[in-house]
């Protein structure tokens, strides 16, 4: 394969700037931001095993494959009035210098890239210490928090063994319907007896995947090649004529210009149009950084290998750029998109003499 063009090259990119990837979560109707490699995992609120001697932000324990992990109602960490939790609620789990801690959060906003230089210091001084600052992103304001300084929050509190098998549902900000009650006592039964590949020190990248669909198919991305993900109705977009009809156009985001594909072309999925939802993966591998259309962004996935299957037919044109695939609660299979095979496509290579 000649490899000779440019590499879609509308326009050189700048330098790249001082940035890093960050989870944006929902909590008690405020937003906030924790970096991206400090997550471990992402898991629905289960029962939690609760002892009275606790202090008041932490809500109890989760027995996660064995480790005994404290889980924190930020909401009093932040002197924020509670709110009642749903089933939809989620809990991240955090790590940062060897500890561990599960924060509760009300949903999963957003993962993106976000622009050091546009963090601004709180320009007082704060009660609310876990917070280091702020960021304007999208007309909206976004709070970071600082992951060690809640870790040095949490109280070591002397617990047994016979304690931690006590799972219960907490009376207070729970919800006591006995459908929920049962949704999350069977969640917790399966976070303690999950198993779990023993992989060392985890990369958080390697088994975390961004999900999103195309039509009524659903894909994955491996996280360590997801930049950005941003609305394509926020960004500056440029159809640009006489190129391939996968390249959608051109974004202007903030400064850089990235070339837009529509992946679509190379999977045999039916052209949509554009809408309210659809969105922009930048993503980057070696020294290739292009932006991936797609109908939609669902969520962070945690996917295990061994819930991976690898023995795809490559016979049909689809499944060439499919690395595995997954198959879903719901029966449903999700694809994990092959971006290194992508990437040598000779298609995407537009010669010097074109």
């Amino acid at each position: 394969m000649s490899m000779n063009g440019d590499f879609l090259a509308i326009r050189p990119l700048l330098e790249e700037k001082d940035t890093e990837l960050f989870l944006i979560f929902n909590l008690a109707e405020k937003t906030y931001a924790v970096p991206a490699e400090k997550i471990r995992e992402i898991v629905q609120i289960p029962a939690l095993t609760v002892i009275e001697k606790f202090p008041e932000y932490i809500i109890g324990l989760l027995n996660l494959r064995g480790q005994i992990i404290n889980i924190l109602d930020l909401s009093k960490l932040l002197g924020l009035e509670s709110q009642t939790y749903t089933t939809d609620y989620q809990v991240l789990i955090l790590d940062c210098n060897e500890k561990s801690v599960g924060i509760v959060v009300s949903s999963i906003k957003d993962v993106t890239m976000l622009d050091k230089k546009y963090f601004t210091p709180l320009p007082y001084k704060s009660n609310e210490k876990i917070i280091t600052g702020i960021y304007k992103h999208d007309d909206s304001l976004i709070a970071f928090l600082d992951i060690e300084l809640i870790l040095q929050s949490v109280e070591n509190v002397e617990i047994n063994s016979m304690e931690v098998e006590k799972v219960s549902i907490p009376q207070k900000y729970f919800p006591t319907d006995p459908i929920s009650k049962t949704k999350l006592l069977k969640r917790a039964e399966k976070l303690q007896k999950e198993a779990r590949v023993d992989t060392g020190n985890l990369n958080y990248q390697e088994n975390y995947f961004i999900s999103f669909c195309m039509e009524k198919e659903i894909y994955a991305i491996n996280l360590k090649y997801v930049k950005e993900i941003t609305k394509l109705k926020l960004v500056s977009f440029v159809s640009v004529p006489c190129v391939p009809e996968f390249i959608t156009g051109i974004i202007n985001l903030r400064g850089e210009f990235i070339t837009i594909v529509d992946i679509k072309y190379f999977l045999q999925i039916t052209k949509t149009p554009i809408s309210e939802k659809t969105k922009v993966i930048v993503v980057k591998i070696s020294d290739i950084q292009i932006g991936i259309l797609v109908d939609d962004v669902f969520d962070i996935e945690n996917i295990p290998t061994e819930k991976m299957n690898l023995n795809i037919q490559t016979k049909y044109e689809k499944n060439k750029y499919t690395l595995a695939e997954v198959l879903l609660p719901d029966n449903k299979v999700m694809s994990i998109f092959d971006m290194k095979k992508f990437v040598e496509d000779e298609r995407l290579f537009i010669e010097d003499s074109v």
